[in-house]
């Protein structure tokens, strides 16, 4: 079972948002796994670029008992 989904952390501009998954322990045990639900699911990090200077952050990885959470934050530098 995975659960995904998008949270926009500033809902009047919507300038900025976390896209999340979380995975059960069971289905991702080891680095190697880790980096696979980070190539499919989420984007390539970079630095604020463009006019509107868009951002993406590398993917932060929580283990739990029972699930690993994966987040990335992304949107348009102030």
């Amino acid at each position: 079972m995975r659960t995904r989904g998008v949270k926009v952390l500033d809902p009047v501009l919507e300038t900025t948002q976390i896209d999340w998954l979380i995975v059960p322990v069971r289905e991702c045990r080891s680095p190697s796994e880790e980096r696979q639900y980070v190539c499919t699911y989420f984007r390539q990090p970079h630095e604020p670029w463009g006019a509107e200077r868009a951002f993406v952050l590398p993917v932060e990885v929580r283990r739990g008992r029972g699930h690993v959470l994966f987040r990335q934050k992304s949107g348009l530098a102030e």
